[in-house]
């Protein structure tokens, strides 16, 4: 493992962190180590926005022909159930 230190940090702040970590049952590093963990397993926003705005099947989606035809679909199933085909 490495050191890090972490300068200028307001006395708030960091009797703020403390009393979390004690809250939680772990000392002042293993609570900043837990943040830091959490925070970098998280992608972050340009990655996020890179994922959620790719097109994996590289057509546009149109939401407005996938509500008709899931309509369509719903509509035949309804008149298949009822035994009318026509």
């Amino acid at each position: 493992m490495v050191f890090i230190q972490v300068r200028n940090v307001e006395e708030e702040l960091r009797e703020a962190a403390k009393r979390r970590a004690a809250e939680l049952g772990v000392d002042l590093s293993t609570y900043v180590r837990n943040l830091i963990r959490r925070d970098v397993n998280q992608p972050s926003m340009a990655s996020w926005l890179e994922d959620v705005t790719a097109d994996p099947i590289g057509q546009p989606f149109n939401a407005a022909e996938a509500i008709t035809e899931a309509r369509a679909e719903r509509d035949e199933q309804i008149r298949r159930n009822l035994g009318d085909a026509g």
